[in-house]
């Protein structure tokens, strides 16, 4: 059952208090007006947000996914350049976000550390890494580079730490596979021990709802799937690393094992650590989502654990 106060703390932050009217305009200007037509989602997100605001209104099951397609339309994807991390570029974005200097500042060392998983030339995920030697990715990743083997000898994937917009560094061979889990989506791989890139840390706790983070990752294009206003939040630099800043939404309960979060995710996204903006420790791995629609990631106690005891 979706908390109707949570979604409307949610709203808020996204929209920076601005009316229901401007901060639909807002969108429109992102996205274009054909994709949000006043006539059907964007006057049945409006509404949703009115009634938020007015106490004891509960907005239509249609009304909130309208809402939601909105706020999720409301969640950036800057690059990370040789020079750092982008400075958020709208007014919006810099008040929903307030601690992300805060996390530009610690992201500059932590950027090098993650990479994209390639085979051959072909994208197939993110990996970070947590040791010198071991690089974290998705079970599903090691599926897709492996053939479905689950095995891999040296060189026949490789990581690149610096795919950046504006650079680019050879990738490093992956080594081997030290384990995976089948439940949580989890694998480690070996790489060779890597100098100058510091292994991040994971947080002692799981994610918290409503808490801020971003997703660091590489994402790629997939014209298939995805629609023509993603071009809009990722231009047109695909494959690229970016931080992408949102919110935990959903936290399982009981033991918190699985967290859903609203960063702009596409392929490539897999994989990706999930980081606190205060911080930059990592909350959980991103294993899986559909743009505008869903995504999870694995808490970083389960993450921990795993490590723990394979590494």
């Amino acid at each position: 059952m979706i908390d109707l106060e949570v979604l409307r703390r949610r709203a808020a932050r996204a929209f920076a208090g601005h009316s229901p009217e401007s901060a639909l305009a807002r969108v429109r200007a992102i996205v274009g007006t054909s994709n949000l037509p006043a006539s059907f989602e964007g006057n049945l997100a409006k509404t949703a947000l009115d009634k938020l605001q007015n106490a004891g209104d509960r907005p239509t099951p249609r009304e909130l996914a309208a809402l939601e397609l909105m706020l999720r339309m409301m969640r950036p994807a800057p690059k990370i350049m040789a020079a750092g991390l982008d400075k958020l570029s709208e007014p919006e974005f810099q008040q929903g976000f307030p601690a992300w200097n805060t996390f530009r500042a610690l992201c500059q060392p932590l950027g090098a550390s993650i990479g994209r998983i390639d085979v051959g030339k072909d994208p197939a995920g993110t990996g970070f890494l947590v040791a010198p030697d071991v690089l974290v990715t998705n079970r599903h990743v090691l599926d897709k580079i492996s053939n479905g083997t689950r095995l891999l000898e040296e060189g026949q994937a490789v990581v690149g730490f610096r795919w950046l917009a504006d650079d680019f560094e050879q990738p490093e061979p992956i080594t081997g596979v030290i384990a995976f889990d089948e439940q949580f989506d989890i694998a480690l791989l070996r790489v060779k021990p890597q100098t100058g890139r510091p292994p991040l840390q994971l947080a002692a706790s799981g994610p918290k709802l409503e808490q801020d983070v971003a997703v660091v990752g590489h994402p790629y294009d997939d014209p298939v799937n995805n629609p023509l206003f993603t071009r809009v939040i990722f231009g047109n630099k695909w494959g690229v690393k970016r931080a992408a800043p949102g919110e935990i939404i959903s936290v399982l309960p009981g033991g918190a094992q699985i967290a859903g979060h609203d960063c702009s995710t596409l392929g490539g996204n897999s994989g990706s650590p999930v980081l606190a903006l205060d911080t930059a420790e990592v909350v959980g791995l991103h294993f899986g989502g559909s743009f505008l629609w869903r995504n999870e990631a694995v808490s970083a106690p389960v993450l921990s654990d795993f490590i723990s005891k394979h590494a």
